[in-house]
C-alpha cells in the first residue's frame, strides 16, 4: 500500500480543512473530489485523526490505528464493502442521533457517494442538511455529475490536488519499486496513484508497455500493423492501458522534437523515443496524440474495444507514411 501521508500533509486541500479546524469553522459536510478512491479514504482518514486529536494529542497514534481498523467508535465509515443504499441510509440517519460515546464528535464517512441512486441521497439530505450537534459528514466522490444538485447545494465542495507524475514515483520507490519501472508505471497513471499502484503489481504490464513501444517504433505502413493488432485484440489485453500508454508514449514524443527532452516522463525510454521521433514530424506527433486522446473517449462509451486499438495502429501507420514522404 502506498504512504499518502506527506502528499496529504502537504496539499492545499488539506491545509484548507486544517484552517477551518483551527478556526473553529468545520462544515458541517464536506464533498471530497478524486477520480483516485485509495487517495481520498488516506485523506479522510488524516483528516479524521486531525479532528480527534485537537484536544488529545497524546493519542494520536492510537487514534490513528483505530481510524484505520475502523475500531474507533465515533468515526463510521460506509460504502466500503457495498454501495450505500437506501436501507444503509436509515442506518446511518439512526447512528447519527446517538451522542459520541468516547470523543467531543461524531463522523461519519460516506465512501463512492456517485453510486448512491437518487433516492439514497435524497433519503440522506436532511440529515446531512442539519445533522445533530458535533456531528460532521464526508462524502467521498469521483464524479459530482452523478450527485443530486441539492447534496452538493449543502455541502462544502474541495477537489483534492492530484500527484504529480514525480510525486507518484517517488511514492512507489518508497515502496520498493525500481526508479527506472517506477517512472513508466507513475507516467502511464495518468496522475492517479492507486492505478499506478495497481500496474506496479501487474506482471504483465511491463509486457504490455514493452509492445505498444515497439509497435511505436516498427511500425512504418499498414502491413506492420497485422502483428500488432492480433496481439492487441487478445481478451485478456486492457485497451484502455494500451491507450494510456500510446498517449504518454506520443507526449513525450512530442517533447523530443520541440527540443525539450528534459520535460519527457518516460526518461528510461528516452533513446526510443528518440529514434520515434526520426521518424515522425510534429504534426505527425500532434495528430498520432489526438488520435489517442479521442480513442480514451471512446473506451469510456464501451464501444467495440478492438476496433479502437486498431484504428489507433492504423492511425500510426498512416501517419509515418505522410511523414515519410514529407521528409522524404
Amino acid at each position: 500500500m502506498l504512504n499518502y501521508s506527506n502528499l496529504i500533509e502537504s496539499s492545499n486541500s488539506y491545509n484548507l480543512i486544517s484552517q477551518d479546524v483551527a478556526s473553529s469553522r468545520l462544515s458541517h459536510a464536506y464533498l471530497l473530489l478524486n477520480s483516485d478512491k485509495n487517495y481520498l479514504i488516506k485523506f479522510v482518514e488524516t483528516v479524521c485523526n486531525l479532528l480527534l486529536n485537537k484536544d488529545n494529542p497524546e493519542l494520536a497514534e492510537k487514534n490513528k490505528l483505530r481510524i484505520e481498523k475502523r475500531i474507533h467508535p465515533d468515526i463510521k465509515f460506509f460504502g466500503e464493502e457495498k454501495t450505500i443504499d437506501a436501507s444503509t441510509v436509515g442506518e446511518i440517519v439512526e447512528t447519527a442521533q446517538i451522542a459520541p460515546f468516547e470523543a467531543n464528535i461524531k463522523v461519519f464517512v460516506l465512501i463512492d457517494t456517485q453510486n448512491m441512486n437518487e433516492t439514497s441521497q435524497n433519503k440522506i439530505l436532511k440529515t446531512i442538511e442539519e445533522p445533530p450537534k458535533n456531528t460532521y459528514f464526508f462524502l467521498l466522490c469521483s464524479a459530482k455529475e452523478r450527485m443530486l444538485p441539492t447534496i452538493l447545494s449543502r455541502v462544502k465542495q474541495i477537489e483534492l490536488n492530484s500527484p504529480t507524475t514525480a510525486q507518484i514515483a517517488q511514492m512507489l520507490q518508497e515502496g520498493g519499486v525500481k526508479k527506472e519501472v517506477a517512472d513508466i508505471y507513475a507516467s502511464c497513471a495518468d496522475s492517479n496513484a492507486e492505478f499506478a499502484e495497481k500496474l506496479a503489481t501487474d506482471e504483465n504490464f511491463l509486457n504490455l508497455f514493452n509492445k505498444v513501444v515497439s509497435a511505436f517504433v516498427n511500425i512504418k505502413g499498414s502491413r506492420d500493423v497485422i502483428e500488432y493488432a492480433s496481439y492487441f485484440s487478445n481478451k485478456n489485453i486492457d485497451k484502455k492501458e494500451v491507450v494510456q500508454i500510446a498517449l504518454m508514449l506520443s507526449r513525450d514524443i512530442q517533447m523530443v522534437l520541440l527540443g525539450a527532452s528534459e520535460l519527457v516522463c518516460l526518461k528510461s525510454e528516452l533513446p526510443k523515443l528518440k529514434l520515434i521521433s526520426a521518424s515522425l514530424t510534429i504534426g505527425g506527433a500532434n495528430e498520432i496524440a489526438a488520435t489517442c486522446i479521442a480513442a480514451k473517449k471512446e473506451l469510456f462509451f464501451n464501444v467495440n474495444q478492438t476496433a479502437v486499438s486498431d484504428g489507433l495502429l492504423f492511425k500510426i501507420a498512416e501517419v509515418k507514411v505522410k511523414c515519410k514522404k514529407f521528409m522524404g
